[in-house]
């Protein structure tokens, strides 16, 4: 190995088991991404490129190569393109983590930056009727202590469209019900506060 493939080996690592958790993420499936993009970069240039780690360079990072790894991960792996541009956010976030440890890579993340994301299909979404969600919010037994709590729970996600992991996370300082908005407060993607009001109902 050379020098510089056993620095970015040391960087993938610290990013993967020490940075990553700490300062971008406390979810399991998004550093289970940055682990499984990075691996296929890497098996992509080895396969494909006939680069293997030991060979590791400033240039295994050039825009021929990113874009060579999208098209492999979408034709050779049935990748859509939504997965291929989760997968090139996940290699981006780690060369702008390289950039800032050593600048000879900056070049690298700006050009990485300039490659668009593919374009995938616009799916319409359909959300619950009012008379389903009325006939939803009608099955807990409100004569039983886990019925109040369920629909308690359901009332909440519905007035607030929190993620669940969010509502599942709050404390009791995080809801503010005696005042003329009642709010809860979450914390949200990338360790970010927001406030949700909550409806009189």
């Amino acid at each position: 190995p050379t020098s510089e493939s056993l620095k970015i080996a040391k960087h993938i690592h610290t990013f993967i088991t020490e940075y990553a958790p700490v300062h971008k993420t406390a979810s399991a499936h998004t550093l289970k991404n940055y682990q499984t993009s990075l691996t296929l970069y890497l098996t992509f240039l080895e396969k494909e490129q006939n680069i293997t780690p030991a060979k590791l360079g400033i240039d295994c990072f050039s825009l021929e190569y990113i874009e060579g790894w999208m098209k492999w991960i979408k034709e050779s792996r049935g990748c859509s393109a939504q997965t291929c541009n989760i997968r090139l956010g996940a290699l981006r976030t780690f060369m702008k983590y390289l950039s800032e440890r050593d600048l000879t890579y900056l070049s690298a993340y700006e050009i990485a930056c300039t490659i668009p994301s593919m374009k995938t299909p616009k799916r319409k979404i359909s959300g619950l009727s009012k008379t389903a969600v009325k006939q939803l919010l009608e099955m807990p037994k409100l004569s039983t202590k886990t019925g109040r709590r369920d629909l308690a729970f359901m009332i909440l996600l519905y007035s607030t469209a929190a993620r669940l992991d969010e509502v599942l996370s709050l404390k009791m300082r995080d809801v503010h019900l005696d005042l003329k908005k009642p709010y809860i407060s979450i914390i949200g993607k990338g360790h970010k506060r927001r406030t949700l009001y909550l409806m009189p109902k």
